[in-house]
């Protein structure tokens, strides 16, 4: 019976055109973020390096030459113009657009260098000439990648190897919250709006609810494979593939570490899958308390949302740090634990919390059910758990 229940459903699934225009949606998102994406004027590295340049002179000319009198000063100076130097080997080895090994060696020198000065907590450097810690954790990840995997560290910003991981970090978060719950808000309709007709069917409501779930996160996963590829093959036609062993960085243990682009849309799929099964599980769980389904889709956009409502009312927030996983483009790219202040936002935590919320919702689904169902017999009104 409950291979006819979910035939049964998948028809009703298959009939359901709210939901394949979502889907389309989901399938244009791409093309058409590219649209606006390809307008953006991304700075050349060439141009970006000739600005450290120009940038760090006026760090040295803003030294105190009180301060140069001194031994720590001298030892300032030192590493000061042993960045200088590096700076200008870098911009030649640009320049020849070859042997980009001298490029990565000189960079990883160069942020040593300028891990050096924080310990030194940057005397006599303007606060605006301070390059933050996170920011050199990036930059030395991105170039030991390019380095190990020996790769051209000049590639076109605007090729599908680029431009994905950026559209996939602007999907996750509330475009995700929105997409998966408006799929989810006909997993019940049939059953209160014909509910003599689906009552009629023997079988538990814990399987009805694995039936829908499991018929409605196929949907959302078919959907999701077929804007990814679809997206990619359309911006492909338009600047190329690009390179598969694209660096991406994640945040990981406090540190910022780089995979190829291919394993980070790996790493998304995964995420957005449990991310949905997890939506999909609390969607019935609210609705078959509140029986409304935009009050529904409000309060799980208000829960899921409260550690930034609440952060910017001053509220400390810390305590809700894991709804904070749902969003896993801020967890991968290191922004929520920046924005929390715990390093435990991160990818080595984020696949464990998303399975044992969907662990946790779907034991509460089961204990109300069968509270429920002891309600119903003690008062002599059975039914199937």
């Amino acid at each position: 019976m409950f291979w006819k229940y979910t035939v049964f459903e998948s028809k009703l699934l298959l009939g359901n055109w709210k939901n394949w225009l979502l889907g389309i949606a989901l399938i244009l998102f791409f093309p058409l973020y590219f649209l606006y994406y390809s307008q953006i004027d991304i700075i050349d590295i060439r141009e970006q390096k000739n600005n450290e340049v120009d940038d760090f002179m006026a760090v040295l000319d803003a030294l105190p030459s009180s301060l140069r009198k001194t031994d720590e000063g001298k030892e300032i100076y030192n590493n000061l113009t042993q960045q200088s130097s590096l700076h200008n080997a870098q911009r030649f080895a640009l320049w020849k657009n070859k042997d980009f090994d001298e490029y990565f060696d000189n960079g990883i020198k160069l942020n040593e260098l300028r891990l050096e000065m924080h310990e030194r907590d940057n005397k006599g450097i303007h606060p605006d000439y301070v390059i933050p810690i996170s920011e050199i954790q990036k930059e030395m990840a991105l170039l030991q990648y390019y380095k190990d995997h020996d790769l051209p560290i000049i590639q076109d910003p605007y090729a599908a190897s680029n431009y994905m991981p950026v559209a996939l970090q602007l999907l996750s978060g509330v475009l995700f919250f929105l997409f998966v719950l408006l799929m989810a808000s006909s997993i019940l309709l049939h059953d209160q709006q014909h509910p003599t007709v689906m009552n009629g069917f023997p079988i538990s409501f814990m399987q009805k609810v694995s039936s829908k779930v499991t018929i409605h996160f196929f949907q959302v996963v078919v959907f999701i494979i077929a804007s990814v590829l679809i997206g990619g093959y359309y911006v492909s036609k338009k600047t190329g593939w690009g390179n598969f062993k694209t660096p991406v960085l994640i945040y990981q243990d406090a540190d910022f570490v780089a995979v190829s682009m291919l394993r980070y849309i790996f790493y998304m799929f995964v995420a957005f899958a449990l991310i949905s099964l997890f939506l999909l599980l609390a969607f019935i769980l609210i609705n078959e308390i509140t029986k409304n389904l935009y009050g529904t889709i409000l309060l799980l956009l208000v829960v899921l949302l409260a550690p930034e409502f609440l952060s910017i009312a001053g509220v400390e927030t810390n305590w809700l740090y894991p709804l904070k996983y749902i969003d896993i483009g801020a967890v991968l790219n290191g922004d929520a634990a920046m924005e929390f202040g715990i390093e435990k936002l991160d990818f080595r935590h984020s696949y464990g919390w998303l399975i044992g919320l969907n662990v946790i919702i779907t034991a509460i689904l089961y204990a109300r059910n069968k509270l429920l169902h002891l309600r119903r017999v003690a008062i002599g009104d059975g039914g199937m758990l």
